[in-house]
């Protein structure tokens, strides 16, 4: 379920981290003005892409971290941001939320 992209982000399919949930850190990185008032996802934590460098102590690295955004743009450049800053198990969710919701995939518990 992981692909490497041309730009060289490691890539998994929505319906993997769906089914693997306990076992990753979900880390929503949409800008605020991107999010539905109300609306929640499965993420662990939502850090803002223009937040993320100064937040790094919030995340664990413990356990795999995968980063979601809209589209999976800002998310593959969350993934750059934690591997140059040492995290070793990280990859961005193909397609983002976008891509989440037209496969039907439950954004609540």
């Amino acid at each position: 379920p992981v692909t490497l992209t041309f730009a060289g982000v490691m890539e998994v399919e929505p319906a993997w981290v769906a089914e693997h949930l306990s076992q990753v850190y979900l880390l929503d990185v949409r800008e605020p003005e991107e999010c539905i008032p109300g609306e929640t996802t499965m993420a662990d934590a939502g850090i803002p892409l223009g937040q993320l460098r100064d937040r790094l102590t919030e995340i664990p690295r413990d356990k795999p971290v995968l980063a979601i955004c809209r589209s999976g743009r800002r998310s593959a450049m969350a993934a750059g941001i934690l591997r140059n800053a040492g995290f070793e198990q990280i990859a961005s969710v193909a397609g983002g939320i976008l891509r989440w919701k037209d496969e039907g995939l439950a954004l609540k518990a």
